[in-house]
């Protein structure tokens, strides 16, 4: 069995080898994107913490379409950012949009292979 720690400076390399389904079974939300924020893999924790259903969430825009809350400097800012840099590695808290939604700490990092990314986050 593979420990994972959110944050963790390895994370990209440790996803590349998870299927969906250990994916689905992380105890921290999971989405991978192309650069784009087309939604390539969405997990069920992520499912959990935003509401949204994981199928109808795979194949949308991350930023425009299913968290338009993140569609603004700090958080779409920092993704563009890391992408043009090709440096992508940002940690930071985030609050959801919506009275009820949780604040959450937010890890970015680009993916080990391919034009990628991920997406992490965990309720604080």
């Amino acid at each position: 069995m593979q420990f994972l720690t959110f944050g963790a400076d390895d994370t990209a390399n440790a996803f590349a080898h998870l299927s969906d389904a250990e994916l689905d079974r992380l105890s921290f939300g999971v989405i991978q994107i192309d650069a784009s924020g087309t939604i390539l893999m969405f997990n069920d924790a992520e499912a959990g913490i935003t509401g949204q259903a994981k199928r109808a969430a795979v194949g949308k825009n991350f930023f425009t379409e299913v968290a338009i809350c993140t569609n603004e400097s700090g958080f779409r800012g920092r993704f563009d950012a890391g992408v043009k840099a090709g440096a992508l590695n940002v940690l930071f808290e985030w609050h959801l949009a919506g009275e009820a939604m949780p604040r959450v700490l937010v890890h970015m990092t680009k993916a080990a292979r391919g034009d990628r990314y991920w997406i992490c986050t965990k309720r604080l």
